[in-house]
């Protein structure tokens, strides 16, 4: 097991295939972390990206996108260990500060294509994945024209 198995998830609500795009890109690693030389290993489209890590750390990471609703859920893995020997406190404020970094960043880019949506509103131009009136066993309408009955409430 890697001394640092980071793992983080957050909610963008954007169209997957431009969060695919842009968290996709090579020199976006670069920015985010220059100490890490990251090579992609596996290129899944729409559901991320997998690259080797050399550098000041040695090991994987990797994009998880996860399509959920009017968005994606971007679950982030950096599983590596220092290329220096590091131990105790040091390992934890290393651990802290990819994490810091990655949080940063990620937030900033929410901000950025969630621009002008209030939250809890839908991404414009996005068809409601799921809608549903009252917990009474009404169905729940579904992309693509699927449709599920929900069971009634256990009262």
């Amino acid at each position: 097991m890697p001394q640092l198995d980071i793992s983080c998830d957050d909610l963008v609500v954007a169209d997957p295939a431009y969060v695919a795009e842009r968290l996709g890109s090579d020199t976006l690693w670069r920015e985010w972390w220059p100490d890490l030389t990251l090579t992609a290993s596996e290129r899944r489209g729409l559901e991320g990206v997998r690259w080797t890590v050399t550098g000041a750390a040695i090991g994987t990471a990797e994009w998880w996108l996860e399509s959920v609703r009017d968005g994606v859920v971007v679950h982030w893995y950096l599983r590596v260990d220092p290329a220096r020997p590091v131990h105790g406190r040091a390992l934890l404020r290393l651990k802290e500060r990819y994490v810091a970094a990655y949080r940063e960043r990620v937030w900033r880019f929410k901000d950025e294509v969630e621009a002008g949506r209030a939250a809890g509103e839908r991404r414009t131009g996005s068809e409601p994945a799921i809608v549903s009136g009252e917990d009474t066993g009404a169905a729940i309408e579904q992309p693509a024209g699927h449709t599920h009955q929900t069971r009634p409430a256990k009262r």
